[in-house]
């Protein structure tokens, strides 16, 4: 497995772990029962600095960065797998 491949799984578990918090956050929404507290320990850090600018607070009660933390691991992804 090269290098790229292993930044690109990365990636891959990166937004399915977003993925999966997102869907928790419905189910439990108690961030400290498990499994949401295994997913959220991954996925706060990551959506942390979109919380600024598109957090419930701005958006109308809407939380839209797991989604913008989602869309910039996508780019990162594509980045990695266009290889010159």
């Amino acid at each position: 497995m090269t290098l790229s491949a292993l930044f690109i799984t990365l990636l891959r578990v990166l937004e399915l772990t977003i993925i999966a918090d997102a869907l928790l956050s419905w189910v439990v929404p108690n961030k400290e029962q498990f499994p949401r507290s295994l997913t959220s320990q991954i996925a706060d850090p990551l959506c942390a600095p979109f919380r600024k600018l598109v957090g419930p607070e701005r958006m109308g009660g809407f939380n839209l960065s797991p989604l913008a933390a989602l869309i910039l691991l996508q780019v990162m992804r594509g980045l990695l797998t266009r290889q010159p």
